[in-house]
């Protein structure tokens, strides 16, 4: 396999150090096109691609990172996209539509570039986004290097807390990615893009056109959603409309500012901005308010050919409150508060329903193990800003309807001697969890015994587990410049995933979803040493092993009890397996 050498990674994290600080001195690019002619630079590429959860989403040919796991797979594959943009002969492929549910009920269009067309995109992605990072105004968030929504919520918080900011402007463009002009995007692009071989290249991937019910259509407008490059190319769109508000109070001169006061015509406003969501904090009047709107509908029109909704661009007092990115940020009497939305909170009602339903119809471990991941990523999400009250209530939610659920899988009737022993036998302390950050906690809740001497369990989590951790301003740093990088990367890190993400889970059929749980559980409690031998295991290495075979069990919940686990290396469970042909599973 082919790994890219330290020092070829560093080389190109120099060259797009070198690409931001020509594009801060305001410099224009005229000979880009030669980093596409780096063969290691579409090794770094196709890196990133496969690292990436959507390479397991093919294209309309069908070709996913499976397709790409020997290095002469690979080796040819990148030597088949190096030599078409040597020779400038590339052609992109149509993307492949599909549509996913948005929240209000409709249907958002996805267009999934071919992993070839992927790769150019994101090798065009990593020449641009160092150069763009220069010119974005600093209250864009919107897929933007070591910037999240709650930077941009704390952003509006801050203006009104601190600075008495007393109406706020909603914005809604319709349609903002399907409408969006591309012949205007490649003028905006040549301002500071005047190489054409990256502009035709950009071209082509625009109007590669779309594959829908087996039948081609063309693309004459709009950046395909779910594309690699196409987020960076909205925000490049949009960038104008960021300072065309920048300039009505935020770019004037303190002795300008100290005028207007003066003449009583100031109207301090700030735009705030994830990706085509917008809000706009003033400190005015309502008719002043009203006036920004009317303009920018109208600067929208004319400048980029796109349109306001009528319906849900807002003027609204503060004091009333609104909802952006899923927060409630709202003005009370002594305190301004970011709070999960109504919205995103009946969402989480109407998700905890069917994940009780759906996952303890397949049993207790697999209900408990499906409902918790959705339990830690929402209150991951939300516990950066003031979530306590919320947490408290949905908590309540979420303990009356998995319990009702339950006793009503079991049969279980209201004021009988059985309920009593329902709850005797799932209430369970969180010192037991199998999930070690709960362990500390004082609480009980549902959960199922997974060794007969009652020493773990899978329980369901609760939100207020989860630490309030309030997120500061960003520090408004460069992702590209090595030394504000390193300061951006240590005041931000509790916002980023980690790195490389979660490997794949292997898929353990008869096992059942809970079993990596267990499996690790297992491993924990042996040490991960050979039970047998006691030669330390890591990864593959490790196998679990069912002293009894799963067959000869009624249910799997009974078979994973730890009890009837052993860890072995390979060796011991391969004389294990010829003496009994016990039934096992490795990693």
């Amino acid at each position: 396999m082919y790994n890219l050498p330290t020092s070829a990674a560093m080389h190109f994290k120099r060259i797009q150090e070198r690409l931001a600080q020509r594009s801060k001195q305001g410099l224009v690019f005229t000979k880009l096109y030669d980093l596409l002619r780096d063969k290691r630079f579409v090794w770094l590429a196709l890196s990133k691609v496969l690292a990436n959860d959507g390479a397991k989403t093919p294209g309309i040919d069908q070709m996913t990172r499976d397709d790409l796991k020997s290095a002469e797979q690979k080796e040819r594959f990148v030597k088949a996209i190096w030599g078409a943009l040597r020779r400038k002969t590339y052609q992109p492929s149509p993307v492949r539509r599909i549509y996913i549910p948005k929240p209000s009920g409709e249907q958002r269009p996805l267009g999934i570039p071919t992993l070839r067309d992927r790769v150019v995109q994101e090798m065009l992605r990593l020449i641009l986004e160092p150069i763009y990072e220069s010119k974005f105004y600093r209250h864009s968030y919107g897929f933007r290097p070591f910037r999240a929504t709650h930077h941009a919520a704390v952003e509006i918080h801050w203006l009104i807390a601190r600075h008495q900011y007393n109406y706020i402007v909603e914005g809604d463009i319709c349609k903002c990615f399907d409408r969006i002009q591309q012949n205007l995007l490649l003028k905006i692009l040549r301002r500071t893009i005047q190489d054409e071989r990256i502009l035709v290249l950009l071209k082509k991937l625009l109007r590669a056109g779309v594959m829908e019910d087996e039948a081609w259509r063309a693309t004459d407008e709009g950046t395909p959603q779910g594309g690699v490059v196409s987020p960076l190319l909205a925000n490049i769109y949009l960038n104008d409309l960021d300072w065309f508000i920048a300039a009505k109070w935020d770019l004037l001169t303190p002795t300008e500012k100290k005028k207007r006061r003066y003449h009583g015509t100031e109207c301090p406003m700030y735009l705030v901005r994830y990706a085509d969501d917008f809000v706009i904090v003033l400190k005015a009047t309502q008719e002043q308010a009203e006036s920004v709107k009317q303009e920018i509908g109208t600067f929208l029109q004319k400048e980029l050919g796109l349109e306001l909704s009528t319906t849900k661009t807002l003027v609204t007092p503060v004091t009333a409150g609104f909802d952006f990115l899923g927060f409630n940020i709202r003005k009370y009497q002594r305190v301004a508060l970011i709070k999960p939305s109504r919205k995103a909170t009946e969402r989480f009602k109407a998700e905890v329903r069917k994940r009780v339903r759906t996952g303890f119809a397949h049993g207790d471990q697999a209900g408990i193990l499906h409902l918790n991941r959705y339990l830690l990523g929402w209150g991951a999400y939300y516990r950066r800003v003031s979530s306590s009250d919320t947490f408290a209530k949905l908590d309540h939610y979420v303990w009356q309807t998995v319990w009702q659920w339950t006793e009503r899988l079991r049969g279980v009737k209201p004021r009988n001697r059985s309920r009593r022993k329902h709850y005797a036998r799932h209430l369970i302390p969180y010192r037991f969890d199998l999930h070690k950050p709960n362990r500390k906690s004082k609480g009980r809740h549902y959960g199922i015994w997974v060794d007969e001497a009652q020493t773990a369990a899978y329980i369901v989590t609760s939100l207020y587990l989860q630490n309030i951790q309030y997120v500061r301003r960003h520090p408004q740093l460069h992702p590209y410049l090595l030394d504000e990088r390193e300061i951006l990367a240590r005041k931000v890190k509790m916002l980023l995933p980690p790195k490389g993400g979660k490997p794949d889970l292997p898929t353990w059929d008869r096992y059942g979803p809970e079993w990596e749980a267990i499996r690790q559980e297992a491993l924990r409690r042996a040490d991960n040493r050979c039970t047998q031998c006691g030669e330390p295991l890591s990864g593959r290495r490790a196998t679990v092993h069912h002293k009894r075979k799963l067959k000869n069990f009624t249910s799997r919940q009974q078979a994973h009890r730890l009890e009837n686990l052993v860890v072995l290396c390979p060796q011991c469970h391969l004389v294990l397996e010829k003496t009994s042909g016990a039934e096992t599973r490795s990693a």
